[in-house]
């Protein structure tokens, strides 16, 4: 019994490993793809990356404005709660801004932006690969890496710090304005407040979650996408696989940064 979970054990860590090689591999090739880009080639990285932004962070700002309006108006609200009990509601922008700008806001949009975009590249390496548009375009001299893969990966870093800037905003604000029709709250009171407890550190914890989260998300997906074979049937079980370990990834570097920054 203990040497076949020792060996199952084993068989995890080594696929982990293997999967975390070949994610910095292609992160690897996606800088030199980079690189080697001539002017035209540019021009055409640059229009798939605008394509790309329009679907990740265009086309998710509703959904992006209404969850941060919904998460700033209660957290706000439980905030308010907890603290007027004691009689330092002073502290509520503070402590509203670490909870968000901290924490919420790059996890929210990390989930965000894997739930829409994330499923959708594993889902269309998969389908690229077993179509064999991937061997087409490496016959035809295109490079695939800087046809698709760089593209995706310059639209997410791109669009994680878009939406995180617009859900921090709106979870604020928004927030605010919810909280404000429960309770008595000041607004230049807030704002003032708020611009003292928000600084290099807040800053720093979120451009630091929105590089890793945006280099992440794209990276695992095309790769679980990348990973298929023979049929058709394996694409949603990538998906999943993408999906469930882009989540863990999410958490874990979003702890590990958050120890780092404020240990």
């Amino acid at each position: 019994m203990a040497e076949q979970w020792a060996a199952r054990l084993g068989g995890r860590v080594r696929r982990a490993f293997a999967q975390l090689g070949s994610v910095s591999w292609l992160l690897a090739q996606c800088v030199r793809a980079a690189l080697r880009l001539q002017p035209e080639q540019l021009r055409v990285v640059l229009d798939m990356t605008r394509i790309q932004i329009r679907f990740t962070a265009l086309d998710a700002l509703p959904l992006c404005c209404l969850t941060a309006t919904l998460l700033g108006g209660i957290t706000l609200l439980q905030v308010f709660g907890q603290l007027s009990a004691y009689g330092v509601e002073s502290y509520l922008s503070r402590v509203l801004a670490q909870l968000v700008i901290r924490e919420l806001g790059p996890l929210m949009v990390g989930i965000l932006v894997l739930s829409r975009s994330g499923t959708a590249m594993a889902t269309e390496m998969a389908s690229r690969k077993l179509s064999g548009e991937l061997d087409a375009l490496c016959a035809s001299g295109v490079d695939p890496v800087q046809y698709l893969l760089l593209p995706r990966l310059l639209g997410g870093v791109i669009s994680m710090f878009s939406l995180v800037i617009v859900f921090d905003a709106v979870a604020l604000l928004g927030g605010f304005a919810v909280a404000w029709l429960q309770r008595p709250l000041s607004l230049p009171f807030f704002l003032h407040a708020l611009g003292r407890a928000i600084g290099h550190r807040e800053l720093a914890a979120t451009f630091g979650k929105c590089l890793v989260f945006g280099l992440a998300i794209p990276l695992l997906c095309t790769a679980h996408g990348l990973r298929v074979k023979r049929s058709s049937t394996e694409i949603p079980q990538a998906v999943t696989r993408a999906c469930v370990v882009s989540l863990g990834v999410l958490l874990l570097a979003g702890a590990l940064l958050s120890v780092l920054i404020y240990a």
